[in-house]
């Protein structure tokens, strides 16, 4: 047990003295948002004073400098581009003319791959 007595005293919390803190802490909160934009306002006003004012950022255009930011409802690069690689995995085609390499339709290799047919120069 404790040797001092506990009347519930000490377990009081003054409230007023917690309100006051937290209203305090409000107030310097406020004051430094109200400096902080004040410094920045002043600091951008010195900015425009030196250089102009900045143009507003055109967001219509498909491409800005080399960033291509084409807007995706009228974009039709996706369907052209699924075209092509559907046009070249079910067709017949050369890979390398040169070298005698050719591609052909990705059912025919798959069904040929499954049957133990492997392609010449395949690893064992």
């Amino acid at each position: 047990m404790s040797d001092h007595a506990n009347d519930g005293a000490s377990d009081s919390v003054n409230f007023g003295k917690v309100i006051l803190v937290g209203v305090v802490s409000l107030v310097i909160f406020a004051a430094s948002i109200w400096w902080a934009s004040t410094i920045w306002r002043d600091s951008m006003a010195k900015a425009e004073a030196r250089a102009g004012k900045a143009r507003l950022f055109d967001t219509t255009r498909t491409e800005i400098g080399i960033v291509d930011q084409v807007p995706f409802n009228s974009d039709k690069r996706l369907p052209k581009w699924r075209h092509d690689r559907k046009v070249e995995l079910e067709g017949y085609g050369w890979v390398d003319k040169a070298k005698g390499v050719v591609h052909i339709p990705i059912e025919t290799a798959m069904e040929k791959v499954a049957g133990g047919t492997m392609p010449v120069g395949a690893p064992p």
